[in-house]
């Protein structure tokens, strides 16, 4: 599905309209976010911070940032960015993904392509203009 979203409100709304978080019977919920710089992947997580009741930083310089949630059966919401890796070795990914209590959003996924889930949701931006994205809902990768 694909979606125009005009501002920064719009993209945060559009999150929880098209996503469904409930977790899976086995293993983590995992979103992977793919887009240019700027594209408006950070602004689309932070859509969640009311209703995770946090606030959501970027984790760019951290590469894995994790935040205690009491939501829809999640107790762990998991924000990655893995612009700078090319490797999820000595990360504990593996860990992370293993737990069907996590909801996990990954921006750069495809640095490291090989060891993502194979059902995990995809989730496209495009930049348009200063105002205007394009967000495409993919789903599971394996569609």
């Amino acid at each position: 599905m694909e979606y125009i979203t005009h501002s920064e409100k719009e993209t945060k709304e559009l999150l929880l309209n098209i996503l469904d978080l409930k977790p899976s019977s086995k293993k983590a919920t995992v979103f992977a976010l793919e887009g240019e710089l700027g594209s408006g992947k950070t602004t689309f997580v932070k859509g969640l911070e009311e209703v995770l009741k946090i606030k959501i930083k970027s984790p760019t310089f951290n590469i894995i940032k994790r935040y205690e949630i009491d939501f829809n059966g999640f107790k762990n919401f998991y924000h990655i960015d893995f612009y700078r890796v090319k490797s999820v070795s000595g990360l504990e990914f593996e860990d992370i993904l293993n737990k069907k209590e996590n909801l996990i959003f990954i921006e750069w996924g495809s640095n490291i392509e090989e060891s993502l889930p194979k059902d995990i949701k995809k989730i496209c931006f495009e930049y348009l203009d200063k105002d205007k994205r394009k967000i495409t809902y993919e789903g599971n990768k394996n569609n």
